[in-house]
């Protein structure tokens, strides 16, 4: 009997089970294979990410688009109206339940309840699961197949999906034995048992793993000031109920592709750019001065009101071209050499990411409610941090000026590079050469199947989620994983059938 392990029991780990349950069954696999999903901790479904139960911890995506099936992006929000829709307090937002932001514990519940159902599915149909508690390791490769070896031992298995969720950073492992010093905001209990809530605090970062941590804290009464380190100082923008819609007329898949067949080279940054800018020029009905959008060393709370009042009227140009590239950027993110690649994070990066990935609406007000009351401060071009051991304090130095802090998060978000991942198993895996750097970040696979490219990987080995968050873009957002994980799927059972289907 062939078997396939997910190793990772979170959003990805369990949407990909489920997906490989519909094609076992539908398909008529049972007798022919198993499926063996480890995951570390209980209770399954939930995840880093969705396990939170802190009741600032939004989702940053409205519900119509979190379905955990590819093809039924709405089927979040279908469960929700049969869960109690807008009348619960875990809801958030005005509008209907399409689109409403919900709190990630929320979504957890949905994740689990699926996955409660298909075990009972799996065991009505006869599937031969097994489901172990325990951390993988480490991956040994065999003739055809893996050896996946955890805490309490190991199982022989032909394809190994790695569903492992978002890695916390190892930067900064001077101050791991600091008492004063949380070096990942999740989960929540790591600020509550080791920052003193009525003193002031810094945070590492800016975007939305540090908006994160600020909900944590004032969720829970912290009294002091909240300060906020990053190179950028750039807080994401707010994203609107719901965008306005904008159908694009120059940053097409058409364009670049004629683009491409005309001059028979791959498209640049700067055509990319050009043609973005005439669609947001386009939207907004006049010529902007693209000198004064960036907002760099701009006073936060100055464009965080002027942010609330542009997402109350249905967002701007820039969200709104950026919100229609939800469906297309992969693809033209595919086209980019990784040359231009690396010159778009370092041209475009940060303001891309303001503006793709926003902020809920209810998250916003809390912060200008902080920005008013003089709680919070967001300081830019952040240098260096250090620690003083016998001040006791965190020092930090910025272009702007020096600040000294006793207590200290990092709030950095998820680490892009394999080897700033902490986590024993990558480091195993790209020693054993199973996984191969890709220098935007992440682990290069081929994205069409998300098999791993790697000397050692062999061709039965996948990964899904932020471990190839440079080969492809919006790896943070279930709505796309669930696409990718449909791909990988199909191409496993492909495999296995030694056939083509639809």
């Amino acid at each position: 009997m062939i078997n396939i392990t997910i190793v990772g029991g979170g959003a990805c780990g369990v949407a990909a089970f489920l997906e490989l349950m519909i094609q076992i069954t539908s398909r008529e696999l049972v007798k022919e294979v198993s499926l063996t999903l480890i995951e570390k901790e209980k209770p399954i479904g939930y995840g880093l990410a969705f396990g939170t139960d802190q009741p600032g911890h939004l989702l940053n995506t409205q519900a119509n688009l979190m379905g955990l099936f590819a093809a039924e992006p709405g089927h979040f929000s279908t469960w929700l109206e049969d869960h109690g829709s807008l009348h619960r307090k875990d809801i958030k937002g005005e509008g209907n339940t399409d689109t409403a932001y919900t709190t990630r514990h929320l979504y957890g519940e949905y994740i689990a309840d699926h996955y409660k159902e298909y075990i009972k599915k799996a065991h009505e149909a006869g599937v031969n699961l097994t489901i172990i508690e325990s951390e993988v390791t480490d991956l040994e490769p065999k003739e055809k197949g893996y050896e996946v070896i955890y805490h309490q031992g190991s199982h022989y298995s032909d394809y190994v999906i790695l569903a492992l969720g978002t890695p916390k950073p190892n930067n900064y492992p001077e101050f791991q034995q600091l008492d004063n010093y949380v070096d990942f905001p999740y989960p929540a209990e790591k600020i509550l048992n080791n920052i003193d809530l009525n003193e002031d605090v810094g945070v590492l970062g800016s975007s939305l793993s540090a908006l994160d941590t600020i909900m944590t804290l004032v969720d829970n009464g912290h009294k002091g000031k909240i300060q906020l380190f990053s190179p950028d100082g750039l807080l994401p923008r707010v994203q609107p109920v719901e965008n306005l819609p904008y159908q694009r007329q120059y940053l097409t898949i058409e364009a670049l592709h004629a683009l491409q067949r005309k001059t028979c080279k791959r498209p640049r940054v700067k055509d990319i750019f050009r043609l973005f800018r005439k669609d947001v020029e386009k939207a907004e009905g006049k010529t902007i001065d693209w000198k004064d959008q960036n907002r760099m060393g701009k006073d936060p709370f100055t464009l965080l009101k002027k942010d609330m009042e542009v997402a109350n009227n249905g967002g701007d140009g820039l969200l709104n071209v950026a919100d229609s590239l939800r469906y297309d950027s992969e693809t033209i993110w595919s086209w980019l050499s990784t040359e231009q690649k690396i010159l778009f994070k370092k041209w475009l990066g940060p303001h891309w990411m303001i503006n793709r990935h926003g902020m809920p609406i209810p998250n916003a007000k809390r912060l200008l409610e902080l920005f008013e009351s003089g709680l919070l401060e967001v300081h830019p071009f952040l240098e260096s941090v250090r620690f003083d051991e016998k001040k006791g304090q965190f020092l930090l130095d910025t272009q702007k000026g020096k600040f000294e802090l006793r207590q200290l998060i990092n709030a950095t978000g998820p680490a892009t590079k394999l080897e700033k991942m902490d986590s024993k198993l990558i480091e195993n895996l790209c020693k054993k050469q199973l996984l191969k750097d890709y220098p935007i970040g992440g682990t290069i696979i081929n994205p069409r199947t998300m098999e791993v490219l790697a000397d050692e990987a062999g061709s039965q080995l996948y990964a899904v989620g932020h471990i190839v968050n440079g080969m492809l873009m919006d790896v943070n957002a279930v709505w796309y994983n669930v696409r990718t994980i449909q791909r990988l799927s199909h191409d496993i059972i492909l495999k296995i059938r030694n056939e083509y289907y639809y």
